[in-house]
């Protein structure tokens, strides 16, 4: 599917990057390579934002889009909202004032520079297997209820707002059929949602079988992708999906 420039109908500014070491500059992947950077290039961004950092959990991804709202120009920023493995925490690091920084690329020349975060300053992140296996967000059909709670409380926010964005799994395919009382109301509209890309198509089930991460070796198929499987989880499901928002919204 292909989109004229012309037809968006806008100057796009900034696009924000959220996410955790599949969206993290340099992870076995250029940036001007990747999934968003391809996105940026091609829809004409003049600068790009990225807030993503390795092991990130969604509540951290969140707490990012959140607690940087009020630097988004919501008629000109398109945020790509990145969901990581569901298996992790955000911590409190015990007075160890650790700092968070993301980077920004001129799309034209590539040129970044870093900048600092301070929403997420005093934050770290942890895997989940670290901390036993007895514990509630362990369970994967809970911890996706967990999870379709939260975007839904954050699409109806940035809808509000009348926000350009895409909320993209990055991981595995969520279960479409995981319906039971607590997930009534939440699997639906997930399910629906426009703009959201959770359960086909995401980051590593469109690669699957198809194109190995580059790091097969030491993940396997949760491993990260180099430009092949950027390139194609691009034009097969982020590309055609924003061409169909951006021409709906306008």
């Amino acid at each position: 599917m292909n989109l004229e420039k012309d037809n968006l109908k806008r100057n796009w500014r900034n696009l924000w990057v959220f996410g955790d070491s599949y969206t993290t500059p340099y992870e076995c992947v250029h940036p001007s390579e990747s999934f968003w950077g391809l996105l940026a290039a091609q829809a004409n961004f003049s600068e790009i934002k990225n807030c993503s950092r390795r092991k990130n959990s969604l509540d951290s991804v969140f707490q990012l889009v959140i607690g940087m709202h009020s630097e988004f120009d919501w008629q000109q920023d398109f945020l790509i909202i990145g969901i990581p493995p569901l298996e992790r925490i955000t911590v409190f690091d015990d007075f160890k004032d650790t700092a968070y920084t993301g980077r920004q690329f001129v799309v034209d020349t590539w040129q970044e520079q870093e900048f600092n975060i301070q929403c997420h300053r005093s934050l770290v992140c942890l895997h989940g297997y670290e901390q036993g296996h007895t514990v509630a967000y362990h369970m994967r059909t809970w911890t996706e209820v967990q999870a379709m709670r939260q975007i839904f409380l954050l699409t109806q926010w940035l809808d509000a707002k009348q926000a350009h964005y895409l909320i993209v799994n990055l991981e595995q395919a969520w279960d479409k059929n995981n319906r039971w009382p607590p997930s009534e109301q939440l699997l639906d509209y997930c399910l629906a949602h426009p703009r959201c890309i959770l359960f086909d198509n995401t980051y590593r089930s469109i690669n699957q079988d198809v194109n190995p991460p580059a790091d097969f070796d030491q993940f396997g198929w949760a491993g990260h992708h180099g430009a092949t499987g950027n390139a194609w989880f691009f034009t097969q499901s982020l590309w055609p999906r924003f061409v169909q928002l951006e021409t709906d919204h306008n």
